[in-house]
């Protein structure tokens, strides 16, 4: 039997941070990361598997990270886990003081008659699965999404690029539903409308039709469309099932309960990304938004703090900060939506701009910049924001998701210095979050 004083199990960027920030914190511990799968994957990276990478393997999330930190890595399925020892399929057991769940996502399949049918693939994160989807959208002529979220977009985009016949279905009024406000997903619709694809929301799928192979689809207002292969992005679910065996406390629908340091109710027993339940950070209320981003920021913490605390800081829920490109338009957001406040009855005020990012707009390769701030009517602290834009889009959402964790205030980012450069930047006259907090403010002082 092996012996380790920290065992993670699951290989995902949730259990690889973990392990890193472990050894950066304890280097004199015995680590030990445990996953079935021969080859791990770089999440986000997979829509990209299906044309702009040139293989499937390029998204391959590499094993030298754990080797050249002295991080022992086991290939091989966790089926029991009790009294500080795990069993592995083959029947080898390890030993461990420390244990961390990182067990991930599964693709959430929806109960549709036909969804067994040859030529049904969802978005999983098995290697080989990956390899067959490419090679049957190579041939496939007529492709039908189901699911308008981060991931149908993203693959939407992608078989658009290789002139594939595209149509997304989704069953909320727009896109990105759970992450942006109806205008900027109508705004998605509309790239992808312009690059060919046909896009319907606000009607479900009822039914996947053919013989052994899939034809087509019905909606349930009765419309039919042909189709040669269908593509399952409704989501994923959290792999719970080793946690509620070992009879640790789970949610069926979020996943496995963790405190602020993502100890489990099991003592010793951790747990990071996906497979964790995760509050909303500005409301408590449970999100089922599953990101690399929070699973690495888990990862970090409790990879810290297995033996003791040294990093005093607290998991206080996700923020949800999300970002994308579809077609040359990349679109960001963070925090909360405006329809999420007004669900969950926080008063708020919004404020928006619209320019350029560099000055004069004349300058090559400058973008048209439209951003959305969302600001709580008394406390004036920032709830969320949301922007569409060129490539500067990734970074400006990054620094509006720290402003919302910080609790920033509208008067405390009117009054930000800043760094601007005609080449790089916004001009500072029109700085986009400034000039859309001080839209903001004009609301609510008026």
């Amino acid at each position: 039997m092996r012996s380790y004083d920290v065992a993670i199990i699951g290989g995902g960027p949730g259990g690889v941070t973990t392990a890193l920030s472990a050894r950066n914190t304890y280097p004199d511990k015995k680590i030990v990361l445990i996953r079935k799968e021969k080859t791990a994957l770089i999440p986000c990276g997979i829509p990209y598997t299906l044309h702009t990478l040139e293989k499937v393997e390029d998204d391959i999330l590499p094993d030298k990270l754990l080797e050249n930190n002295d991080i022992d890595l086991i290939i091989g399925e966790v089926v029991d886990a009790k009294d500080g020892e795990l069993t592995l399929n083959d029947g080898e057991k390890i030993e461990w003081k420390k244990l961390v769940l990182a067990l991930g996502s599964q693709p959430f399949i929806p109960p549709i008659p036909g969804v067994d049918k040859k030529g049904v693939y969802p978005i999983g994160k098995d290697i080989d699965l990956l390899r067959e989807l490419r090679e049957k959208v190579e041939d496939a002529e007529n492709i039908v999404i189901i699911g308008g979220g981060f991931i149908g977009v993203e693959v939407a985009d992608e078989l658009l690029k290789k002139g594939k016949k595209v149509l997304i279905v989704e069953k909320l009024p727009s896109l990105l539903p759970l992450s942006m406000d109806k205008e900027f997903g109508d705004s998605v619709i509309d790239v992808l409308k312009q690059n060919g694809a046909e896009v319907v929301v606000g009607v479900s799928l009822k039914e996947i039709i053919g013989g052994e192979k899939v034809e087509g689809v019905i909606l349930e207002d009765g419309r039919r469309y042909s189709a040669d292969l269908v593509i399952i992005a409704v989501g994923y679910k959290p792999n719970i099932e080793l946690a509620q065996h070992m009879g640790i406390e789970v949610d069926p629908r979020y996943g496995i309960i963790v405190d602020e340091y993502l100890r489990t109710s099991m003592k010793d027993v951790f747990a990071v990304g996906d497979c964790t339940a995760k509050r909303v950070f500005l409301t408590g209320k449970w999100s089922k938004l599953m990101l690399a981003s929070t699973a690495m920021a888990q990862g970090r913490l409790a990879g810290s703090n297995l033996f003791d605390i040294k990093v005093i800081k607290e998991f206080n829920g996700t923020i949800g900060t999300f970002s994308t490109k579809i077609g040359d338009i990349a679109f960001g957001a963070t925090g909360l939506t405006e329809e999420q406040a007004r669900r969950w009855g926080i008063e708020y005020t919004v404020g928006v701009n619209e320019t350029v990012d560099k000055h004069p707009g004349k300058l090559p390769d400058s973008n048209k910049v439209y951003i959305k701030v969302i600001y709580a009517k008394y406390s004036h602290v920032l709830l969320g924001a949301q922007i569409r834009g060129g490539d500067s889009v990734g970074e400006w959402i990054n620094m509006l998701s720290v402003m919302v964790q910080k609790k920033m205030t509208d008067m405390e980012i009117d009054t930000l210095q800043i760094g601007t450069h005609p080449l790089l930047t916004s001009s500072p006259i029109v700085y986009p979050v400034i000039n859309a907090t001080v839209d903001a403010i004009m609301k609510w002082f008026r």
